[in-house]
């Protein structure tokens, strides 16, 4: 595989992941919690220490998977694998397609049960250090390995087959931090988290198709340039 198109791939599956909407929203409910009871730049602290967390788990399951990868697969992925891969893919767009949002008009809430969903929240309300948002934004990213387990194989194998590594890592890494640090920076611009919380419950809709094309893509995508 060459390196434009590992890291196009690697491209795509960072999109894919990124529109994926669990670390965003538990970023929303710190930046809710924590300007009702902290300065601003206590805020902007504990943000950025989730956002890091959050980061911090797609790296290591990234180079994790690429580390396995060389040194137990020598550096194959076998043609059933790729078709498994694939269909890991394929199920996880049907699930953002038709069961990703709860349903209700007024709410994003996610696949995830709902004792889970409620911990990640009031973890969110309770984090006061930098530490805790850390530990949180690993958690959101940790708890959607169901739907990023797939993704996190496809980059791992990008990653052992070019030649540039750190670049196509840097890519992915870059890629899926983009909502977040979007939000951030509508916040220190002036918009408030439910003006930002608005904006995703009107257009839940359409990120669930997007987000499901994008699963479907990459599946089609791999089994084309990795499995025929």
């Amino acid at each position: 595989m060459s390196d434009l198109l590992s890291i196009a791939t690697i491209a795509l599956a960072g999109i894919v992941q990124a529109s994926l909407q669990l670390s965003l929203g538990g970023l929303v409910l710190l930046y809710h919690s924590s300007m009702g009871h902290h300065c601003r730049r206590k805020t902007r602290y504990l943000a950025k220490s989730y956002i890091w967390g959050a980061l911090v788990i797609s790296f290591l399951a990234a180079c994790a998977g690429a580390f396995l990868i060389e040194h137990i697969f020598q550096g194959v992925i076998a043609r059933e694998a790729v078709f498994v891969i694939s269909g890991m893919l394929l199920a996880s767009a049907i699930v953002m397609w038709l069961f990703y949002f709860r349903r209700g008009k007024q709410s994003t809430q996610t696949w995830l049960p709902k004792s889970l969903t409620r911990y990640i929240a009031r973890r969110a309300r309770a984090t006061s250090d930098n530490i805790e948002a850390f530990s949180l934004g690993m958690l959101s990213s940790f708890v959607e390995l169901p739907l990023t387990l797939a993704i996190y194989v496809v980059v791992a194998n990008c990653l052992v087959s070019t030649t540039q590594p750190f670049i196509a890592l840097g890519v992915y890494l870059a890629i899926i931090a983009v909502p977040m640090l979007a939000l951030k920076i509508r916040i220190k611009t002036g918009r408030n988290v439910a003006e930002v919380q608005r904006w995703r419950i009107r257009n839940k809709a359409f990120v669930r198709i997007i987000s499901g094309s994008g699963f479907a893509i990459l599946a089609a995508f791999i089994l084309t340039y990795w499995g025929l």
